[in-house]
């Protein structure tokens, strides 16, 4: 996936998770797991090139320097369907930045005490299938998770049932103009599977190759 491409997914795709991550609060499953060390990420310069949605019309905006988190993409797969992953990440200030991120992230950090340098985004796939990862250092998924929830106002309008793939146990969140998205809890990472109508093999792999 190019820096294009991924640009592109990064718009398209963020601020539908964060609405079904929302959604799918109140049932979502936390695996019992120890929060995973986090160390100050690199700073790495991605290319600085236009991107936009063709599903979104009018909608553009230019990739510019961001500060990704190496060890947050490091977790995502390689490849899915036999297709390889580009993985693209930001710290929090430079996802706020882009005006993706929405009105309830803010107050969701100060709820918590935390402030956008303490959020990591990242998103990877293919032309069938999106990962996105959403973290705080060191708060728990869950936590994040009502935080955010609190602050968009609930969980009205959405549809949440139990699902597993690839040995995990994940939830289905159908939200209403926003289609399906699967949702797994992970230490400190909200992790968001979806995309272009996904098939159960290739919600099986993505989820049996994450962490």
């Amino acid at each position: 996936m190019t820096a294009r491409r991924a640009g592109t997914m990064l718009a398209l795709l963020t601020g539908t998770a964060l609405l079904v991550v929302a959604c799918g609060s109140s049932a979502a499953t936390t695996s019992p797991t120890t929060p995973p060390v986090t160390q100050a990420p690199p700073t790495q310069a991605a290319p600085s090139e236009p991107a936009s949605s063709q599903l979104l019309p009018g909608f553009s905006f230019a990739l510019p320097s961001f500060t990704s988190d190496a060890e947050l993409e490091a977790m995502f797969p390689k490849d899915l369907g036999g297709q390889p992953i580009t993985v693209l990440s930001m710290a929090g200030s430079d996802f706020l930045g882009t005006g993706m991120a929405g009105a309830q992230i803010g107050p969701a950090l100060q709820q918590m005490g935390k402030s956008p340098s303490d959020l990591s985004v990242a998103v990877g796939g293919t032309t069938a299938i999106s990962v996105i990862a959403f973290r705080i250092k060191g708060v728990p998924a869950d936590q994040f998770l009502n935080a955010y929830t609190a602050a968009a106002g609930g969980t009205a309008g959405s549809t949440i049932t139990d699902a597993s793939f690839g040995g995990k146990a994940v939830k289905k969140v159908v939200t209403s103009g926003s289609g399906s998205v699967y949702l797994y809890l992970k230490g400190d990472i909200i992790w968001t599977v979806g995309g272009n109508a996904p098939t159960d093999a290739l919600l099986t792999e993505a989820f049996s190759k994450l962490p």
